[in-house]
Formats: structure tokens, sequence, C-alpha cells
């Protein structure tokens, strides 16, 4: 994750209102307090730091006593808050700067502005300062999470904790000066995120949204890492915590295509930790899910494929159905699709709509024997034992042949007037020609790639010719048994 910020510009207010001339005499505490902090920023500019520290310091003493004494001097309070954010006590500042600023406003007194504008020139040096070692950090090790590879990237690791620590501190700072302010808020979730904590970047996001509701970039942002948690809960294989995440993040989002598809993962990949009819219901979840997101996003096929499968998974072979005609509707040619939606069809025994699809699949790779195999047994399944022997001695000879070197030159070899050697007067050398045995017996299958039909034979004699680039026959009523040539049976 990249993040990219600006820094805010604002000078420090180094502003003091006079003290005498006042209508009635100053509790001596407030008025000392203020005297001091005046002093100490006049020391700091001349660079007389060791006196500056100490002005500092009875300037507290002084102001702190001054707000216990006279709690109604809201401009001694403001200075006050002046005082601690001069000395890195961002919190106490921040208290004492919202009080001050609070009372002021309430009696519309002007200087509510000044106490405003001082305490914003402190939160923004903090702010930027925090925003600038964010940046340092991803400069020198950009995926805080991956795992060094040796000890230069070590030390670049080190280097950016090290300067994530300080955007944290910084930042922490700004928050206490500033309370609610929802740009501190997504700059520290932002460093936690990067570091890889993300439960805490989502308590601090959270907390943001408590005291800005409605922000934007908060919501963005808080959606962004609660995703990547949601994420991780997968990789963690935690797969009911996820769940209960996904859920509660589609509440606030119901229409995300991307929540519906983790959450589909996380059903999805439960599933696999479960036996046998236990995981129908994951599956069956997980299709839903797949579903929703592939209607939201729509002409996304690999959302679908999920779908189909996961409800072919579940048994759902109807919903699976749907779902696998869709995507072939955007990936025609998809022959792993045709498969599984061929198999889908026979579990609904549709058998002549599972024939026509892995018939196309076939055709479309006719050198992939497991669609042979598969076209055959819906042929089997229908009581079609013909049609399916022809298939089947395909898939046995490309499961178990050896392809002759030289296709030509072994049919030539084919015993005279027999039915191979008119296959080859016939046809002419096949393109492929594969030796298989069965049951002690040889066979060969010359295969004819180009016309999409195969010869098997035995001794030179034609045992199976497999046509399957013929139209499938229709399987609606069975086709009578005719007891095929069984292969590895003597005639």
């Amino acid at each position: 994750m990249r993040y990219r910020a600006s820094t805010i510009g604002a000078g420090l207010a180094l502003l003091a209102l006079v003290l005498a001339g006042t209508a009635e005499a100053r509790n001596p505490n407030c008025a000392g307090g203020i005297q001091y902090v005046v002093q100490a920023m006049r020391d700091k500019e001349k660079g007389n730091l060791e006196d500056y520290r100490r002005e500092m310091f009875k300037a507290v003493d002084r102001l702190t006593m001054c707000s216990v004494e006279d709690p109604g001097d809201l401009e001694a309070l403001a200075y006050l808050g002046w005082t601690y954010a001069e000395i890195d006590s961002a919190c106490q500042a921040g208290q004492a700067f919202e009080k001050a600023i609070a009372g002021l406003r309430a009696k519309g007194d002007k200087r509510a502005g000044w106490a405003v504008s001082n305490r914003e020139s402190y939160w923004a040096k903090n702010f930027n300062e925090g925003i600038a070692d964010i940046q340092a950090g991803q400069a020198a090790y950009s995926e805080f999470t991956k795992e060094p590879l040796d000890d230069s990237e070590k030390a670049l690791k080190a280097e950016a904790a090290n300067k994530y620590a300080a955007a944290i501190a910084a930042l922490e700072r700004a928050a206490c000066l500033k309370p609610g302010d929802a740009r501190t808020a997504r700059n520290l979730g932002t460093v936690h995120a990067l570091m890889g904590d993300l439960v805490k970047a989502d308590a601090i996001l959270r907390a943001g949204l408590v005291a800005a509701p409605g922000d934007s970039d908060l919501v963005s942002f808080l959606t962004l890492v609660r995703r990547r948690y949601a994420g991780r809960l997968l990789d963690e294989k935690k797969y009911e915590e996820a769940i209960g995440f996904y859920e509660d993040l589609l509440k606030d989002g119901p229409n995300d295509a991307d929540l519906h598809s983790g959450l589909a993962d996380a059903y999805f990949k439960r599933a696999f930790t479960l036996e046998g009819d236990a995981r129908k219901p994951d599956f069956k979840s997980a299709g839903d899910q797949y579903d929703k997101a592939a209607r939201i996003r729509a002409g996304e096929a690999d959302l679908l494929f999920n779908a189909a499968l996961a409800y072919q998974n579940a048994g759902d072979f109807a919903a699976a159905e749907t779902e696998w005609r869709d995507f072939i509707n955007i990936r025609p040619e998809d022959t792993d699709a045709m498969a599984a939606l061929g198999s889908t069809l026979a579990e609904l025994k549709k058998y002549d709509d599972a024939a026509v699809v892995l018939h196309k699949a076939v055709n479309l790779k006719p050198r992939e024997k497991n669609l042979h195999r598969q076209l055959g047994g819906v042929y089997s399944r229908a009581d079609n034992q013909p049609k399916s022997y022809e298939e089947m001695v395909v898939y046995i000879s490309l499961e178990r042949g050896t392809s002759a070197e030289n296709a030509a030159d072994a049919a030539k070899k084919a015993p005279a007037n027999s039915d191979a050697a008119k296959t080859l007067a016939s046809l002419g050398a096949p393109e492929e020609l594969r030796y298989w045995e069965a049951d002690g017996q040889k066979y060969e299958t010359w295969f004819y790639w180009g016309r999409n039909v195969a010869y098997t034979m035995r001794a030179g004699q034609e045992v199976a010719k497999s046509d399957w680039g013929a139209p499938p026959p229709k399987l609606a009523k069975p086709a009578p048994v005719v007891p095929p040539k069984v292969v590895g049976r003597k005639k």
C-alpha cells in the first residue's frame, strides 16, 4: 500500500497579549506565568535555550497554580496550553487549549481565535512531522510486512520501523493537541496498517469516525483496512472469523462485489475442512455469494465459474447448470467449463444436452483424452453402449498407448486385405498411430485428427470406429443395447 499525504502549512503563533491596563488586578500566578511564557519565547528566538527551558518550566508551574486559583482566567489557561505544547506535553496541552477555547467561544471572546491559531500551529508541526516520517519509512522499506531476504534488507526494515515509530509518536501528539481530527486519525491508522497491525488501524479509524461521523476519507480507508484484515483471516485459515467479518462488512456494503466474493471464498475454503455431506451447506453458501458478486459485477466470468463450481460441489446441479451456461456465453470455447457443464447435465439426467456440450468440447480439443472419457461416460449412462465404446477406446489409446515414430510407415505394415489395409487405401496414412494393450491383446488406434475420426484395429481387423465428428445421436430414449466388440476378448 503506497500512501501519499500533503503536509499542513502553518507557522507557530508567538503572540502575547498586552497585560497592563486591565480593569482589575490579575492573579499573581496567572500574570507571572504569562510573563514567563513571553520571556521564554523571546529567549528562544535569540537562541538562549538554557534560559528558555528554565522559564518555560516556571511558566508551567505558575500557570498550573493559576488554573486552580482562578479557573475563570481562560486566557491564562490558553497560555498554559502553549507552555505544555512547548515542552512536548501534547495531551496536557490539548486539554488546556480545548477548555480555554470552549470557554472563550461561549463568551464570544475574540481571543478564542488566537487560542485556536496557537493550537493549530502546534498540531500542524506534529502532523507534518508524522507525514514526513511515514514517507521516509516507505522509502526505506516499501513492503514492511515482507520478510527481509538478507542483512541489507533487515537494516532497511529496521530503519523503516524507526521512522514509523517516530511517525506514530508525532501523530499521537497531534491527536492529543486536536482531538477528533479526521486527518490525524487517518494518518495514524495508515502507519499501523503499513506495519501490518490492521486491528490497531481498525480501532483508530473507528474512533476517528465517532469523532468525525461520515468523513469520506476515513470511511473509505477503514473499508480498505477491514477488507485486508478479512483477507488475512482467510490466509491464516481462520474461516469462522473471516465469515463473521465479511458478513459484518456487508451490512454497510450490501452491493459490494468484492465483499460477496470474499465471503464466498471463506465458505468455499471452510467446506474443504469438512467431510462428506457436511461440506454441502458451505459450498451452497459459497455459490450464493459468488452468484451475488457476479450479478453485481456483470460480465466477470471468473465469478460465474466459481459459483458454478461451488453449486456443483454442493450437489445443487440445477443452479450449477445456470452458472455454467452463463459462463460459457462469455467464454464459448472454454472446454473446462464445457466438461463441468456436461457432468452437471448428466447428474440431471439431461443426457442429450450433456452429449451436445461434450461433443462440442471434444471437437474443440480432440486430443484431450478426458473429454473422450467423459463423453463415453454420458453415452454409457444413457444406455448407448456402442457410442460409449467408441469414445472409451479413444480414451484408452490416448491414456495407455505409445505413438509410432512414423505413422505412415507403421500403417504400411497392415496385413494385406485386412481392414487396416483397406482403411489405408481409402483414407491414406493416419496422422497418428498409437499402440496399446488390454487383457493381453495388442491394439492399434489410427487417428485421422483432421477428419475427427479414429479406427481401432486388432491384428489388422477393425474393432471400433470412433467418429466424434458426427453429431451425437438422440439419447432421450435409450438406444437398443448392442453387444460391443469388447476390448481384450477374442472374436
